[in-house]
């Protein structure tokens, strides 16, 4: 499986490597499928180098999301849609969606199996690394519900040569605003619109992450509603 997962991801980043993000190309990428283009001129993007200079002198603390943020998570999360090894052939997690999120195994096996199948996002290593040198402190937030066994730090922290030690919290499909507030986080990076929300709602500044449109996450995101800023060629 994780073979296949590679060779996947690297078909899709042949596909898109010379793309750039502006509106017709989101449009072309199939972008726009996914996202309410009711705020397209709203849209204000970002360079990768624009938002290194526009960081602060002094060191400061920054969160990101995970999935789709900076892990290509879909392989676990299809897992969940397809898998037939429950009793009689049947889906081991639930026959709707709904069964299948509040499958409290489903997200044991999300959070401490799946993620070995997961794979980095680029511009995720570019983020991290730049921040790093600032000698900001780093920290993500998911959404997902917690467990009590998980890899998802060790894996985070293997990736991008962090120390795993309170670098994760799980907000449990509920606002990351009192994590974003306790954990005095000043810029927070996401892709969903709850993620540009919390960042709101906690008053700090928020970037958007664009979800690969190879993401098995269809979920509707409005691109531009809360006039944040977009991190260009950020999809990878």
């Amino acid at each position: 499986m994780r073979l296949i997962t590679k060779i996947f991801y690297l078909f899709c980043l042949f596909i898109l490597s010379s793309s750039c993000e502006n509106t017709n190309n989101l449009k072309s990428l199939g972008l726009f499928k996914a996202a309410d283009t009711n705020y397209s001129k709203n849209l204000r993007f970002i360079s990768f180098k624009k938002l290194k200079k526009s960081l602060p002198a002094n060191s400061i603390a920054v969160g990101l999301d995970v999935d789709d943020t900076v892990l290509f998570s879909s392989p676990g999360f299809m897992y969940r849609v397809n898998n037939i090894d429950g009793k009689g052939g049947q889906n081991k997690y639930g026959k709707t969606l709904s069964a299948q999120l509040k499958n409290k195994q489903f997200w044991k096996d999300m959070n401490f199996k799946f993620d070995q199948f997961s794979m980095p996002k680029k511009i995720a290593y570019k983020i991290i690394a730049l921040h790093k040198k600032r000698g900001d402190k780093i920290y993500f937030i998911t959404a997902r519900p917690p467990s009590k066994k998980e890899r998802l730090s060790i894996i985070l922290a293997k990736h991008f040569k962090l120390s795993h030690k309170k670098l994760l919290y799980f907000s449990n499909r509920k606002t990351k605003a009192p994590f974003i507030k306790k954990l005095n986080i000043k810029l927070f990076y996401g892709d969903s619109d709850s993620d540009i929300t919390s960042a709101k709602e906690a008053g700090v500044r928020a970037i958007r992450i664009l979800r690969s449109p190879m993401s098995n996450y269809k979920k509707k995101f409005s691109l531009g509603k809360f006039k944040e800023e977009i991190l260009q060629n950020s999809a990878l």
